[in-house]
């Protein structure tokens, strides 16, 4: 034995693993053909510095790998989870770690070392990052808590029980909360559909019961479902609904979706978190998976966005559990002024065509002048304002000459809120003091 030759990778390897399970040393040293002194030695390598150690070496300095000086457990635990959810990254897998029992008082590598240990161990799991170019400097939208909340939608997700899923996302970019994540079922005969206005409002509801807060705006895209008819400035009935809670609803710029990357980064975690074969079942699952990892991330995640300085959300910004405009359901009806909607709409002057039979539209509804007033004046435009005290709309010539006055049709609190006034007002007065709304 003492005149063979020294011993391979594998050879190592064999006496490490062998050990592990179970075999004597001696035992393991008849498998390979060594002596036992020389088994001893390449088992205690590998036992204090894991596979890494077992590899040839220069003399010199000492073994040095990716893990190679934390124990053989941390690595094998990180690789598997790491195999077991091919999305996560090195800061979810140290989330799972820190929290599994076998690896108690382990020392744990940092979220660095641990992505370059996936890159050489397990390659085909981790996503490729483009380069991306260098952009301007843009100015934060808000600078508190609940000031500006960001909304967009995920569609079109496709589940193995045959149904079609779309996301929507609620995220305040200044604490880096995950405020609300929703899932609908879109499916159509043909194919799938958009979310309506109502089924975003049901969201922000939700976002408004589980944070008891009202923010002070809302940031969405430019969908028609949210801004109203294309090519018309009439407001949707979703930023009138916003109005009328004393929040201002704002548009990102035509394709510019980066003008709000909070949301938009915030799909790509949830996606990366949550979207496993389990959680693609069916819409059920699809939702516990949500609610379960937008608590993991808003408790829990060591979160580099805004100024969380690698902690979780809610621990870096604890205001956000302080209500910035207190809310609850039972109060929506109090809390929501009509006329802050007709002050609204009366900042806006539309301009109408006039149909054969005498009728104008405004915010879907149809209102009529008299055919024999159009025929008289022979109208082909008229313009449009609301008076926000009579509660009319009063309809103009282009020079300006007043024409009809027509009540308001469609600007309801039950149209508007979807509550019935009757169920829901408070049995007594409620005082609040809100913040006047700016157009």
């Amino acid at each position: 034995m003492s005149n063979r030759e020294s011993l391979s990778q594998t050879e190592k390897e064999q006496i490490y693993w062998g050990k592990l399970q179970g075999q004597s040393l001696a035992e393991v040293a008849a498998e390979v053909g060594c002596s036992l002194a020389c088994a001893r030695k390449w088992w205690r390598v590998g036992r204090d510095q894991g596979l890494a150690g077992l590899e040839r070496h220069r003399r010199g300095r000492g073994a040095s790998g990716t893990l190679s000086q934390f124990a053989p457990l941390v690595g094998a635990a990180a690789l598997a989870y790491k195999q077991q959810h091919r999305r996560w990254g090195a800061d979810r897998v140290l989330v799972e770690m820190r929290a599994d029992p076998a690896l108690t008082g382990l020392r744990l590598p940092g979220r660095s070392r641990l992505a370059a240990f996936f890159k050489e161990r397990c390659p085909e799991s981790v996503a490729s990052r483009k380069v991306r170019p260098q952009r301007r400097p843009r100015a934060a939208d808000a600078t508190e808590v609940h000031e500006l909340w960001q909304l967009d939608s995920q569609e079109g997700l496709r589940l193995h029980d045959g149904d079609i899923a779309t996301v929507c996302n609620i995220r305040d970019p200044v604490g880096a909360a995950m405020l609300a994540s929703q899932t609908f079922s879109v499916k159509t005969e043909l194919r799938w559909r958009k979310l309506d206005w109502r089924e975003v409002r049901q969201v922000l509801r939700t976002a408004f019961s589980e944070w008891q807060t009202l923010p002070d705006g809302v940031q969405t895209d430019n969908e028609l479902g949210l801004v109203g008819a294309p090519n018309d400035p009439y407001p949707g009935l979703l930023t009138l609904w916003l109005v009328g809670l004393g929040i201002k609803h704002r548009f990102i710029r035509p394709a510019c979706p980066t003008d709000q990357p909070h949301i938009e980064r915030n799909h790509r975690t949830l996606d990366d978190f949550a979207l496993d074969d389990q959680a693609l079942a069916d819409r059920l699952h699809l939702q516990q998976a949500l609610d379960r990892e937008r608590k993991v991330y808003n408790w829990q995640f060591p979160s580099r966005a805004s100024d969380c300085a690698r902690r979780p959300p809610l621990l870096a910004h604890p205001e956000l559990l302080q209500p910035r405009r207190y809310y609850q359901p039972d109060l929506e009806l109090a809390l929501f002024d009509l006329q802050r909607v007709y002050d609204y709409l009366a900042s806006f002057t539309f301009k109408r065509t006039v149909n054969a039979s005498g009728q104008v539209s405004l915010g879907r509804c149809m209102y009529s002048l008299g055919k024999k007033l159009v025929r008289t004046q022979q109208l082909k435009t008229v313009l449009a304002r609301l008076n926000p005290h009579q509660k009319q709309w009063v309809f103009f010539t282009q020079t300006e000459v007043e024409l009809v006055r027509r009540p308001l049709k469609g600007l309801d609190l039950s149209t508007l809120t979807g509550l019935d006034p009757l169920i829901l007002r408070p049995a007594r007065p409620v005082q609040l003091t809100l913040p006047g709304f700016v157009a």
